[in-house]
């Protein structure tokens, strides 16, 4: 995994007593105050300015929940503002304050995923929903889920199954993590292993975006950066 303490999709809190809205462009300054004012949750976005690193900061954001054109809030901010860290909510965790007709699916959802020995994780609306209060799900939005795999040989099995999931309620979305710390989009990573012939995914790290070769992201021996 990353070298790093924070990983992509990570939920990070920032000290109310900062003015985080110097972290902000001038245009998004008050939404970063008014939310951070909340106590509300950032999350860790791709680290994509590696002098950041160098700097003690990070880069970080949030979605207001304006529909149907929702804006994106991206800070820079320093590490030592951050007052509390946690990785995403789980699954199992997230279906009591799903939506009603979401529960069963999101129930099965969790025995597939315990039966692969698989760590299902929420982020996106949902999970925004949660932290927030706020509205942010309505009858067409997906599901985002990060899939954290341990064992190499699951990845086609679960993706197997979960191409013919007989749930209607809500889309899945989301990533498959691999050991090595780079994600794919599982629809993308499985339509790749159908092929059985070389392919290449598009796949984040916590630092990088980079096409690489299905074999590689499956047997997890390119590290992540």
């Amino acid at each position: 995994m990353s070298q790093f303490q924070y990983q992509r999709h990570d939920l990070v809190w920032l000290d109310p007593k900062i003015d985080v809205g110097l972290f902000a462009s001038e245009q998004q300054a008050e939404y970063a105050r008014s939310w951070v004012n909340n106590g509300f949750p950032l999350v860790v976005a791709r680290q994509s300015d590696k002098q950041l690193i160098e700097t003690n900061q990070i880069i970080l954001g949030f979605t207001l929940p304006s529909a149907p054109s929702r804006t994106r809030v991206m800070l820079k901010a320093n590490r030592n503002a951050i007052i509390r860290h946690s990785r995403p909510i789980l699954l199992s965790d997230s279906i009591k304050f799903a939506p009603q007709n979401w529960r069963i699916s999101l129930n099965n959802l969790v025995a597939l995923f315990e039966r692969f020995e698989i760590v299902a994780r929420v982020y996106g609306s949902l999970s925004s929903e949660i932290f927030s209060g706020l509205k942010y799900l309505d009858e067409a939005s997906d599901l985002d889920l990060l899939l954290e795999i341990c064992d190499e040989k699951n990845h086609l099995a679960l993706l197997a199954e979960m191409e013919i999931l007989p749930f209607y309620v809500p889309r899945i979305d989301g990533e498959i993590l691999s050991p090595s710390g780079w994600a794919v989009p599982w629809r993308e990573l499985a339509a790749a292993m159908r092929t059985e012939s070389t392919y290449n995914v598009l796949a984040k790290s916590y630092s990088e975006i980079r096409l690489i070769p299905v074999e590689q992201f499956i047997h997890s021996n390119l590290i992540a950066a």
